[in-house]
């Protein structure tokens, strides 16, 4: 959670462009890419977002912030945010 208990990465996974959120789902595909390539140190960091909200991925783990108000951020491990993305992705695709 965030400044006044916002669930940061909620917003992150609901920020779905102005699109339906079953589009979504190539942007979270290339999210996981990108979480992978870091596992697999065929990047040491990189950069994933989307409209008002962006992540830092590093071995260290993921920074989720807004692109509007640098107060709103947290840092979660690599796993938990592989989870909540395929977690997202799987709600999506049940849809």
């Amino acid at each position: 959670m965030g400044p006044d208990d916002v669930d940061i990465l909620a917003c992150l996974l609901i920020d779905d462009g102005g699109g339906p959120f079953v589009e979504t789902i190539l942007w979270l595909d290339e999210g996981l890419n990108r979480l992978i390539a870091v596992r697999r140190e065929d990047e040491v960091s990189t950069e994933w977002a989307r409209d008002a909200w962006a992540t830092h991925i590093s071995k260290s783990g993921v920074k989720i912030y807004s692109l509007y108000d640098e107060d709103f951020s947290i840092t979660i491990s690599l796993d938990d945010f592989e989870r909540a993305l395929r977690g997202w992705k799987d709600f999506l695709l049940s849809l």
